[in-house]
């Protein structure tokens, strides 16, 4: 395993937001910050999932995750509360010796070493390789940090909890003679999944006839994928159910996104899941031509996408009644 060399023990307790610091910022309690660092951003989300990657990218596993740098392939999926954090300064300090005061801070609190790498080690597609992929596919944000692949490091560590495990990933660089970090952190834990109830075919046909759609939370799908998972199936037989006791009805399969990626993104992610569905009705036995998919995408949300509240509940499956 790789060792970063230590010069200063400088990584400090969570402390009080200095006037410098971005407005709403705070250090994670578990993690600190290095003494003298500015904090010049700060984002949270109660529940999230996020990819952490556990080996160096390479060009095989990234063929294997269907051209993603991060995937089954390379990387843990986690979800629960996340925090980003990005701290700069002080002057004068190295990436290498930053990132080796975490290694030793996370050690002492608890945390296991999951994965180290530094320089070109991190990946053999090229230097930046790992920037875009903690960057560009991190459901938190891209362009956090600045690149310089020469002077990269990245830890990801991992803390068990009965409560649910704390997942850290720290990725150090040099911006001039200014070192740059990224703190990462996932407490996981289950999302409350008691908020949106289960909709039967008796209720389904109710709410057709009531309002012409239903809305449907019960059909789940991998992350950023049109695969269903094996717990949808469920409400897929409610709605068999309830098309063979209506079968003078055809529905719009209506697939609906929360705002996180590009709109044409969302589009197509939505559309393929609709066809999805409609495959996977067909193959229960309802007619094809009673199915209409369509990807809504984006373009309908019905609670702000602010909050993962809200994003859960624009993610969501409708009927809607084809006259």
């Amino acid at each position: 395993m790789l060792r970063i060399s230590l010069f200063v023990a400088a990584i400090v307790a969570a402390v009080p937001v200095a006037a410098q610091d971005v407005a709403g910022g705070r250090d994670h309690p578990m993690i600190g910050r290095y003494e003298g660092a500015r904090m010049t951003l700060f984002k949270s989300r109660d529940h999230e999932t996020s990819l952490i990657l556990k080996k160096p990218i390479t060009s095989a596993d990234r063929r294997a995750n269907g051209g993603k740098r991060l995937g089954p392939a390379d990387a843990v999926p986690v979800a629960g509360r996340t925090f980003r954090i990005r701290y700069e300064g002080p002057a004068g300090r190295s990436s290498f010796e930053v990132a080796g005061n975490f290694r030793e801070k996370l050690k002492a609190g608890g945390f296991e070493t999951v994965f180290e790498c530094r320089g070109g080690d991190c990946s053999d597609l090229g230097g930046s390789d790992l920037y875009f992929a903690l960057h560009d596919e991190n459901p938190m944000g891209s362009g956090d940090i600045h690149s310089n692949p020469t002077s990269q490091v990245l830890i990801t560590a991992r803390k068990p909890r009965a409560e649910g495990d704390v997942w850290v990933s720290i990725y150090a660089t040099d911006v001039g003679k200014t070192p740059e970090v990224l703190v990462d952190v996932v407490e996981t834990a289950p999302m409350e999944t008691d908020k949106i109830v289960f909709v039967d075919a008796a209720a389904m046909e109710r709410e057709i006839a009531a309002n012409g759609r239903v809305a449907l939370y019960g059909i789940l799908f991998d992350f950023d994928k049109a695969t269903i998972r094996p717990d949808s199936k469920p409400t897929l037989d409610e709605i068999v159910k309830f098309l063979k006791a209506r079968p003078q009805i055809s529905v719009v399969v209506a697939g609906h996104t929360d705002a996180k990626g590009g709109f044409d993104y969302n589009l197509d992610l939505a559309q393929r899941r609709a066809r999805a569905v409609a495959e996977a009705l067909t193959g229960a036995g309802v007619a094809a031509g009673r199915l209409k998919p369509f990807g809504v995408g984006m373009a309908a949300p019905i609670a702000s996408n602010d909050t993962e509240t809200g994003r859960a509940k624009n993610r969501r499956v409708e009927l809607v009644e084809a006259k």
